[in-house]
């Protein structure tokens, strides 16, 4: 079923090389509280949560469904296709900062760590453009949910009271549920969101794109195409949930 739906494109705000951070909201342009903020391209390199993210909105702007059709007016949701685009035009996992957005959050586990590599934390907690925008996003609009899309080990991981949805989700890509990505985080979103604030938080973790930089225990690369027939059904679910 093909129909066309409102949706909103805003800049929401500015990159530390004031690149612009776009969102786009479907069924209202400031919703109260979305039911579901969706999030790719913390690290710049993981192109593929990117492209993944673009391809889901060109489906949703022209109602080209998996599952049943959604009535954003009931559940009014935000995708920002990309949070990091200085480091996705650098193709870095880093943003302009050299800070790894995803270790930036405050959490009681933050601190200062891996100065000069690309899992640096930042001078302090908070301190990116990039992770003020998130949080601010997350007071204003009080998501219901939120998945954030990165790769590339090809499972689902969830934070807070997110178990649920996750096996949802898995239950139309096949993805392995895991409740750690199997190494320490201090910093992270999904302890910011999930566990402080109790908000279902679902890290879906794609396999690699063909031109991601190589990376120990990462699932086989796949195409763009592959992996949107494997996740499609399973982002629209997250909504229907």
């Amino acid at each position: 079923m093909n129909i066309t739906l409102q949706y909103f494109q805003k800049t929401l705000g500015y990159s530390v090389q004031n690149r612009p951070i776009d969102g786009v909201f479907f069924g209202m342009e400031a919703p109260k509280q979305l039911d579901t903020l969706f999030i790719g391209a913390f690290h710049g390199d993981e192109t593929i949560s990117g492209a993944l993210m673009h391809r889901f909105l060109a489906a949703l702007k022209t109602g080209q469904f998996a599952l049943q059709p959604i009535d954003f007016h009931k559940q009014p949701i935000l995708v920002v296709p990309v949070l990091n685009p200085d480091g996705f035009a650098a193709n870095t996992r880093v943003n302009a900062n050299l800070v790894d957005l995803n270790r930036n959050y405050p959490t009681p586990d933050w601190h200062e760590e891996n100065i000069g590599t690309q899992y640096y934390s930042g001078k302090t907690a908070g301190s990116e453009p990039e992770t003020r925008l998130i949080m601010e996003l997350i007071e204003t609009y009080q998501p219901k949910k939120i998945v954030s899309v990165h790769s590339p080990y090809k499972v689902i991981n969830f934070d807070g009271p997110g178990r649920a949805l996750a096996d949802r989700m898995a239950s139309h890509s096949g993805y392995p549920v895991v409740e750690s990505i199997g190494y320490p985080t201090p910093g992270s979103f999904g302890t910011y969101a999930g566990k402080l604030r109790q908000i279902p938080v679902i890290t879906l973790e794609l396999p690699p794109g063909f031109d991601e930089p190589p990376c120990e225990d990462a699932a086989p690369p796949e195409s763009l195409n592959q992996v949107w027939k494997d996740n499609q059904a399973s982002l629209e679910s997250a909504i229907h949930f």
